[in-house]
């Protein structure tokens, strides 16, 4: 979904930038948008990854975190 919207937004950044004249501030702000939202996209793989191994690495450690408490009692 993210990246759908990145692409998206990339796309429309473009298509600004072509509308107005080349090395005007409006066209290098768009151009300079654009780039950044491509570059975003080359990191989104990693990010994922890292998402991912977080919430897998938080499950593990729930799971065993239970079992050392074994003195208290409710």
């Amino acid at each position: 979904m993210l990246g759908i919207v990145v692409s998206i937004g990339a796309t429309i950044l473009l298509n600004v930038r072509d509308t107005n004249t080349a090395n005007d501030t409006a066209y290098n702000l768009a151009a300079d948008a654009a780039t950044g939202l491509a570059e975003y996209g080359n990191w989104f793989d990693i990010i994922v990854i890292v998402g991912v191994a977080a919430v897998i690495l938080s499950l593990i450690f729930m799971a065993f975190g239970r079992r050392g408490g074994g003195g208290l009692t409710y």
